[in-house]
């Protein structure tokens, strides 16, 4: 998420115009709040889980309850992607009016693209996927492509003897092939395995890349994907910069057309929405 309002100065007038209330803690409730303090906008937080949460801050931590009773004049910021229709439902129900109810959009750009989001993630947060990762890498492999290679190298994870080509679109090592996957621009390899991870999403023309892959691939293709099945709020995706919106059924016929079946999913250590999937090329007659 990045914290760019459209228009600082009226949006600093409008949370000081009544008290505020940061509802929900996650990671754009950090930065929302980051954005507060920075232009001196005062503010209590809001929470189902007050024990575990206000350990970890400073400012006043309330249960949503409390919300009507001692700050009935209040504007509430749903600070919550992931959770904002299942918050805003519950704020009604207490009810909140809905004119008091306000989104974490207010504080984002818009159009936010993966360029955008290029030094803003916290890479070394994505270790845990990397391993994972590596352990479907079997170390008799011959190659691996590495689509969307990042700064978590796979190849520092895996067997030293398998050739690995990382691709990505922008130069981040001597050994990186350049393409740009936007504009249909994909290498001319043939691997055993394939790893998409934290790319597909970002992609507009996703299936293009993924149809790429599958042909280009003998054995075993990984990917990961933040399905709509999981996180279904459009306007959530596209604050944080996903592009596309495919099921875990989408993503499934695709890799299954090409002779690819679902072998294993799990769910991403570094991000929960975000699944990691195993298909492995089938043999003749097994489908």
């Amino acid at each position: 998420m990045i914290i760019e309002p459209r228009d600082s100065a009226q949006l600093v007038a409008t949370l000081k115009a009544a008290p505020l209330v940061l509802y929900g803690m996650g990671g754009a409730s950090v930065l929302i709040a980051k954005w507060c303090d920075e232009n001196k906008v005062d503010y209590v937080f809001a929470d189902q889980d007050i024990r575990k949460r206000q350990t970890r801050v400073d400012k006043i931590v309330i249960s949503p309850e409390r919300l009507r009773k001692d700050y009935p004049n209040a504007n509430i910021v749903i600070s919550s992607i992931i959770y904002y229709d299942e918050i805003e439902k519950k704020l009604l129900s207490l009810g909140i009016d809905q004119k008091h109810i306000l989104s974490y959009d207010l504080f984002m750009k818009d159009n936010v693209t993966w360029k955008d989001l290029e030094y803003k993630i916290p890479w070394g947060e994505h270790i845990g996927r990397v391993k994972m990762i590596s352990e479907w890498v079997s170390d008799d492999a011959q190659s691996v492509a590495d689509y969307g290679e990042g700064k978590l190298s796979l190849k520092n994870f895996i067997n030293p003897g398998i050739i690995y080509y990382p691709i990505d679109y922008i130069k981040r090592s001597n050994e990186t092939i350049l393409c740009d996957f936007n504009n249909d621009e994909f290498p001319k390899l043939q691997t055993d395995i394939s790893v998409c991870t934290a790319t597909l999403v970002f992609i507009t023309k996703a299936d293009s890349l993924l149809n790429h892959i599958c042909k280009n691939t003998s054995r075993i293709i990984i990917l990961s994907y933040v399905t709509i099945d999981i996180f279904s709020n459009i306007k959530g995706r596209r604050a944080s910069g996903y592009v596309n919106d495919f099921t875990q059924e989408d993503i499934v016929n695709i890799c299954l057309a090409h002779g690819f079946i679902l072998k294993e999913k799990r769910s991403d250590p570094s991000n929960k929405i975000d699944t990691l999937f195993l298909f492995e090329k089938t043999k003749v007659g097994e489908i």
